[in-house]
């Protein structure tokens, strides 16, 4: 579990051919593909599929958005996307919360309508930890779970997978997902092995290298990081990393832990990097679910490089005092608030709250939103820009369970750090009571209802050993999950009265909760599903 391994460039397994050509790779069943590993060429991925709408045939090589790529695809930004802003008085305070929403229509909506919505091409690099606490159940859920992910990619797809233990292997090439090399992810996915020590930090170089160095890319770019395991100082590593090789293209990174074993700060704080997600895995049966709601979110992507900036019009009536989440940047002199996404999702809904003065003026108080974004299928970059003024809307209901919610996220952080110095009184105390005072509000709102489950559950965990166990790694979870409305992945839980709650449809659009559940319905009509491992 802890990082026993030596040298900064071991990800570059000079020991395993590195010099391999393409042509050259052999894989055979039983056996770890040999493939080259020399970074100096991990341009040697497969060309991608560009769709051509003027004659519907499919061609291959374009190696940049900026050739009109995959222009069949019908999803306009600016009329797709909405920006609505409401505020509320809070109680017993000076101040006021503000609202921002950001709301995109649903492809799968789109494409009942009898439009044609071509899914986007994604490149996905999967690093997958086989160091010796994978032995056993662990490994082959991880084998079955990156098989069931080959049913959901698409010839436009490609697949990177790369295992870890002290050393860094690169098991394929950034390859198309056609049906021939199927068959060559398959027998990668079948040589995992579980043995060795676990080192994070080189296997992200080499996925980051694989991102940095491709000859041709797909619109969609993401990282998939599996383990269970410790290797000390990663997240530090990956952050210098991800400075050095400066990858201008959109891309996330996703953090999958299983058990209690792996050390949910590093993976959540890798994760955040990039402004992805941590799923918490306690029960290994329902990785492959945590995948598919991952892998439906990626092929659900509109826009790439997402900026979103919120300023006062007039400063001297609306004041904002403070921003919720720690990704939003403040400009002092323009007095802007800037938050950036790699990604935006069709089907969701964001809203963003900030604490206002409030001030009592009878002049309009204005604030002005401003949303650029690159759409996904490219072209020029799409700047919708609004001028709201603050005032009763149909969303103001719906302000103060948002204010609530990012209130509570906050708690779950605060709580945490509590419990980590052995302080388990105070943290079950912070919990408690913002649970209640959400519970004086009287609020029938049911994102706020999970929330306040989760506060339980999380107040249940803050003791000595429970924490440890798997309260910290909730807790690292939910804060992320509840502060910037990301889905969750599969996780049950119990309130206090001893009912049993699913709470994974949280948060998720349409593709997600369709992969899940085409995940979980294979399960239950396959008596054989685990056995293909």
């Amino acid at each position: 579990m802890g990082n026993q391994c030596t040298g900064v460039d071991d990800f570059q397994g000079q020991q395993f051919a590195p010099n391999i050509s393409v042509q050259d790779e052999v894989f055979v069943e039983g056996r770890v593909p040999i493939v080259g590993q020399n970074p100096s060429r991990f341009n040697d991925d497969d060309m991608i599929t560009v769709y051509q709408s003027n004659n519907n045939k499919l061609n291959y090589g374009r190696n940049s958005l900026g050739q009109g790529y995959m222009t069949a695809m019908k999803y306009n930004l600016k009329d797709n996307i909405s920006i609505q802003a409401s505020s509320h008085t809070l109680m017993n305070q000076q101040n006021a919360a503000l609202m921002i929403t950001i709301k995109s229509n649903d492809i799968l909506l789109i494409n009942q309508r009898g439009q044609e919505c071509v899914r986007q091409g994604v490149d996905l690099v999967c690093l997958i930890d086989h160091s010796g606490s994978m032995q056993g159940e662990k490994i082959k859920l991880v084998r079955k779970t990156l098989k069931q992910m080959l049913t959901f990619l698409q010839p436009c797809d490609r697949l990177c997978l790369i295992m870890f233990d002290c050393k860094v292997y690169r098991l394929t090439r950034l390859m198309r997902v056609t049906q021939e090399n199927v068959q060559k992810f398959r027998v990668a996915i079948s040589s995992l092995q579980a043995r060795g020590g676990t080192d994070i930090g080189n296997g992200m170089k080499m996925a980051l290298s694989i991102l940095k160095h491709r000859k041709y890319k797909n619109p969609v770019s993401a990282i998939f990081l599996l383990s269970d395991g410790v290797d000390e100082g990663a997240e530090e590593r990956v952050r210098d990393d991800l400075i050095q090789y400066n990858i201008r293209d959109s891309f996330t990174i996703k953090t999958f832990g299983f058990g209690r074993d792996c050390c949910p700060k590093i993976m959540s704080e890798i994760a955040h990097y990039k402004e992805g997600q941590f799923y918490f895995v306690p029960n290994l049966t329902n990785i492959d679910e945590c995948f598919a709601e991952a892998l439906g979110g990626l092929v659900s992507v509109v826009a790439n490089h997402v900026q979103l900036s919120v300023q006062p019009m007039h400063s001297n009536k609306v004041q904002i005092k403070k921003a919720y989440g720690d990704k939003w940047t403040y400009d002092s002199w323009k007095g802007v608030f800037t938050l950036y996404q790699p990604h935006l999702l069709s089907g969701v809904r964001k809203d963003y709250i900030f604490e206002v003065a409030d001030y009592k003026t009878s002049g309009k108080q204005e604030i002005r939103v401003l949303l650029q974004a690159d759409p996904v299928e490219g072209g020029d970059k799409v700047t919708i820009e609004q001028i709201i003024e603050l005032q009763n809307s149909d969303l103001s209901n719906e302000v103060l369970p948002n204010y609530y919610r990012v209130k509570g996220a906050e708690c779950f952080e605060q709580a945490r750090i509590y419990a980590e110095q052995g302080q388990y009184q105070a943290s079950q105390q912070i919990l408690n009571n913002i649970n209640t005072e959400i519970k004086l509000q009287n609020f029938n709102d049911p994102n706020l209802q999970v929330v306040q489950t989760d506060l339980e559950m999380a107040s249940n965990f803050c003791y000595p050993g429970q924490f440890e166990n798997e309260g910290r790694h909730h807790m690292h979870q939910l804060h992320i999950v509840h502060m910037y409305q990301k889905s969750r992945g599969v996780q049950i839980n119990q309130n206090q009265q001893g009912q049993v709650i699913s709470l994974d449809c949280q948060y998720q659009n349409n593709l997600q909760k369709q992969y899940k559940d085409q995940t979980r319905q294979t399960k239950q009509n396959d008596p054989n599903y685990w056995n293909d491992c």
